[in-house]
């Protein structure tokens, strides 16, 4: 049923119908839950939400699973049968409602459900939610409620031998199991590149009975346009009845508070027809002028308001049935797919289309990372704490948009309204990741489910970007990556049946309003055009790229591939000794070569290619007596400066190629290994996090090196306001001195939102002694606050001449202590006598952080600032100070 109201600008009396409501729910977090294995040898206190690891650890039946070789020697945990135990009471007054209704919001995977010894159903996705009408099963008095799990790695090998899939398994140095792809489950689960193998099990989100009469409303999507100086916002309700084809009179109601205090109110009486299954939609449209509600932006470009929206069913005595309570945005969000020779006349790379985001009517470049689970067992990835952690590190270097990556899960709803506060654009993939994928009634019928379920529950909010259908399977299946060129056809077929045929319709019904990707990377409306399955999936000219290479010497801003939007790209570096630190006691692991090492490295040849690329660049004596400290922090160096140099060249092609995103692998880790990560588990930040803050400055001075020896400069600006009448700074220094031997100045100048080329002219093919000498690069301009230093390094450190050993003096003095957060302020202020490269500070004892680090220092002092929530004497804190720096 469709209503159409338009909104007058006053506020409105609202009639709250809170008496007598008629929808209740009993949590089953209070239940008393016991965890049992197969042969009853194990009985332990369960938990829910939960999970069989998280339980029996709790338990002191199993260690710390990320410790030592732990994802291992726990592996028979997911071999075994577990059953959880659940009693709780009910009253005769619950039970006479007309709905009973069990549901498991998300229940990890595949397991059979009884109530008081009667199966009720069974359920096969993690990503679903899951009813069951169980009023005839229930008794007033004491019920119990068992889940009985089967081993995912069973149900995944039983499903392979029917609808097998390439590939059969992950490679052997994983450690990990097979046929994953098999099951609707968090992909990860059986290991990664970046993480181990735990397949987990149990109930990993809340557990509820809830009893209502008539109607319970499920969820709301909102689709917000904007109109001239309206906005119209389409409200579609989905609900769920106890009755099948029927006629249900109801009232329907919003309410939304806008700015001034007001509240303004909509809403009619409806006739709902139930379908067969019980559901039913209704609808309404509502005007709202401009003058009452803020635009959303992303971090970056503006505030984020967010409005309380309120929908509510009453009954005819105006009793309310269901209340869902959103918090919504109002912004427009496109992904530009057009003729890029709109945008770049007849240059050669205005070949093919665009790919970038227009926000509230501008082009936007989109900085930012993936995001991968915030721990590998997804009963504690909902973490708030880590969670807020990672988000607000995510925001305090600028970042735009986070893509959460295929092969995870979808994360919670505190994930995605904490992306809503904080302005952080989500691209959010489809769990599929790297595999073909079965397409069996069974397997389709639950992903049609789950994809029905995630696009209502997530749509609303602001920050959701795109929907993407899967993680590389458009270039593995071009790529034949798994399977033997005779079976492309086949999977084709099966490709197109899924993601297409299955997905597509689903989401661009229910959300027309946003962009579907059928994979990434993809050519977007080319891959379409070419039969969904592009000939080149990674052509520059369309789309977006994936794009790692570790043979390159990846310093050099001459070696990678140009591209519309680089929405992964990255190289691993070692955790530090700190963390390392958590996961072994024995000294004789931290060694390169010691076979707990060598059990956390799931990249192939993945310390080859660390000690590759940092010897192309920096020396490292393998005589050295503190090798492996450095080689572990030498390593974040290295992929610091990697990802510092090809983000740079990504904004700087924004002028020549119109790139327009750079979304770097990857944010997060789940332990303490090598990773592509620049937040360590436990959520300690590398270089690579401190450096990010620097290469996605809103206005940046960007000198590229190219292999003539010239030095192109760019003047990078992400704000809505030009730069005019500035000048850029270039000064020449040898490395023993902290005085310039040369300064030169230049005119500057870049528009709004781009990326411009300046007119300077600096080669260094003719300079002398090129070794002994470096540039940076600084803005000084009257609109700019604040832009950061920026260097060339013309030589690889590893032969320059002239970089001394430095005498360092750090300096602790207190500041404040701050009453919002009851957080310690202190000033770290450090003097030196000679150039320092990547002079890294810690303070492992103390609980708190560095405003930066990693400092490149040309000049004898700065100044950091280091928050603690220790309230300390400075004494204790500079003490607690040590340091570390590259020296050849």
């Amino acid at each position: 049923m469709k209503m159409n109201t338009c909104v007058l600008l006053q506020a409105f009396v609202f009639l709250f119908y809170v008496n007598n409501v008629t929808s209740v729910r009993l949590d089953l977090s209070a239940a008393h839950w016991k965890l049992t294995n197969k042969n009853g040898s194990i009985a332990v206190r369960g938990s829910v939400p939960g999970g069989v690891y998280t339980d029996l650890n709790k338990a002191g039946i199993i260690g710390d699973v990320l410790y030592g070789f732990n994802d291992v020697l726990s592996r028979w945990v997911a071999y075994d049968t577990w059953t959880y135990t659940g009693k709780f009471n009910v009253s005769a007054a619950d039970l006479s409602t007309e709905a009973v209704n069990l549901v498991f919001d998300g229940i990890d995977t595949v397991a059979f459900v009884e109530i008081n010894n009667t199966p009720v159903g069974s359920t096969s996705s993690m990503f679903v939610r899951y009813v069951f009408n169980v009023k005839e099963q229930m008794q007033i008095g004491e019920n119990v409620l068992k889940i009985t799990f089967v081993s995912p790695i069973e149900a995944a090998n039983i499903r392979s031998q029917k609808h097998f899939a390439a590939p059969a398994c992950v490679p052997d140095v994983y450690n990990g199991e097979c046929h994953v792809n098999q099951l609707r489950k968090m992909q990860a689960s059986f290991s990664w590149d970046w993480g181990p193998a735990l397949p987990s099990v149990g109930i990993w989100k809340p557990a509820y009975i809830e009893f209502y009469n008539s109607l319970i409303l499920r969820t709301v999507t909102t689709h917000i346009k904007k109109v001239d100086s309206h906005w119209q916002l389409r409200l579609l309700a989905y609900l769920e009845s106890t009755k099948s084809n029927e006629i249900l009179q109801a009232y329907f109601s919003a309410s939304l508070q806008v700015e001034g205090g007001q509240t303004l109110v909509f809403g009619g009486d409806v006739d709902i027809n139930t379908k067969e299954d019980k559901t039913a939609e209704v609808e309404l449209n509502i005007t709202i002028s401009e003058n009452v509600v803020r635009m959303w932006w992303p971090n970056g470009y503006g505030d984020q308001p967010l409005y309380e929206l309120n929908v509510y069913l009453s009954n005819s005595h105006d009793v309310e049935i269901s209340h869902k309570k959103l918090l919504i945005g109002f912004r427009t969000i496109e992904l530009i797919e057009e003729d890029a020779s709109i945008k770049l006349g007849n240059s050669t790379s205005a070949k093919g289309l665009t790919f970038y985001f227009k926000v509230n009517g501008y082009p936007l470049f989109m900085k930012g990372s993936n995001w991968i689970p915030a721990n590998i067992l997804p009963e504690l990835g909902s973490d708030e704490r880590i969670i807020d952690s990672l988000l607000t590190s995510a925001r305090d270097i600028h970042t735009a948009m986070l893509r959460v990556w295929g092969g995870g899960i979808y994360e919670s709803d505190y994930f995605y309204t904490r992306c809503d506060q904080l302005g952080i654009l989500v691209w959010q993939d489809f769990m599929f990741a790297c595999a073909m994928y079965p397409v069996d009634a069974e397997f389709l019928s639950n992903v049609k489910t789950e994809i029905e379920q995630t696009v209502t529950n997530l749509q609303h909010h602001p920050s959701i970007a795109l929907w993407s259908g899967n993680n590389e399977n458009e270039a593995a299946l071009r790529g034949n990556w798994y399977s033997k060129p005779s079976e492309f056809n086949k999977y084709k077929q099966d490709y197109i049946k899924l993601y297409v045929d299955t997905i597509k319709p689903i989401v661009e019904a229910l959300d027309p309003n946003r962009r579907y990707l059928i994979s990434s990377p993809t050519n977007g409306l080319e891959s379409e055009k070419e039969g969904y399955i592009a000939t080149n999936p990674y052509d520059p000219h369309y789309g977006d790229t994936h794009y790692y290479n570790y043979i390159i010497d990846n310093w050099d801003y001459n070696v990678y591939p140009a591209t519309r939007f680089a929405s992964e790209y990255g190289f691993q570096s070692m955790p530090s000794l700190a963390v390392l630190k958590t996961a072994t006691k024995d000294h004789k692991d931290l060694s390169l070569d010691s076979e707990f090492l060598k059990h956390r490295q799931h990249h192939p040849n993945g310390y080859v290619y660390i000690e590759q690329q940092m010897d192309k660049r920096l020396m490292l004596e393998k005589n050295d007596t503190k090798y492996f400290e450095k080689f572990l922090f030498y390593s974040q160096i290295s992929q610091a400066m990697s990802l510092k140099v090809q983000t740079e060249y990504y904004r700087q092609s924004q002028a020549d190629w119109y790139t327009m995103g750079a979304l770097y692998w990857q944010l997060n880790d789940v332990w303490q290994a090598p990773s592509w990560s620049g937040i360590e588990h436990g959520g300690r930040w590398k270089m690579l996090h401190y450096f990010a803050n620097t290469f996605f400055a809103p206005v940046l001075v960007s000198p590229r090196l190219l292999l003539s020896g010239d030095v192109d400069v760019y003047l990078l600006n992400d704000r809505f306001v030009p730069i005019f009448d500035s000048k850029i700074t270039v000064e020449f220094f040898n490395w023993s001195s902290l005085v310039p031997i040369k300064t030169e100045s230049y005119d500057a100048a870049a528009e709004a939102l781009s990326s411009k080329k300046q007119n300077i002219e600096i080669d260094l093919w003719d300079e002398p002694n090129l070794d002994e000498i470096f540039l940076r690069f600084s803005l000084k301009s009257d609109g700019v606050a604040s832009s950061p230093y920026n260097y060339i390094f013309p030589k690889p450190l590893k032969s320059v001449k002239g970089l001394n050993v430095p005498r360092i003096q750090i300096h602790v003095t207190k500041v404040k202590q701050r009453r919002v957060d009851n957080l310690t302020e202190y000033n770290v202020d450090i003097r030196v006598d000679t150039v320092v490269l990547f002079l890294w500070l810690e303070a492992a004892s103390v609980d708190g952080h560095f405003e930066d680090n990693g400092f490149i220092l040309a000049q004898p002092y700065i100044r950091v600032k280091y928050t603690s929530k220790s309230n300390m004497k400075p004494q204790k804190l500079e003490k607690s100070i040590t340091f570390q720096y590259y020296v050849n």
